[in-house]
């Protein structure tokens, strides 16, 4: 007999996979957002240091949060973007 269920998985398991060509997008807007974030970490140190007089201590706290900021974020897309719709 025909299962009509057994059709639906199939095109489930088509739709979850994504083209190559969104991976490479993906994978080349982290290099993007991890230098944005590094740049923020800069920013918002150097003026912290600023403000407080406190040189360089608001620079290295405040890059080393944007980097694991950036790590995080770096591998949450990833595993949206970069696993063949794999769940863990």
């Amino acid at each position: 007999m025909h299962d009509p269920g057994g059709e639906g998985d199939d095109e489930a398991e088509v739709s979850t996979s994504r083209p190559s060509w969104i991976k490479v997008g993906a994978a080349a807007g982290l290099g993007f957002e991890f230098v944005g974030f590094v740049l923020a970490g800069v920013f918002i140190g150097t003026r912290l240091d600023a403000r407080y007089d406190s040189s360089p201590v608001g620079l290295l706290v405040c890059l080393g949060l944007a980097m694991v900021a950036a790590g995080w974020h770096i591998y949450l897309v990833s595993r949206r973007y970069l696993l063949d719709g794999e769940e863990s």
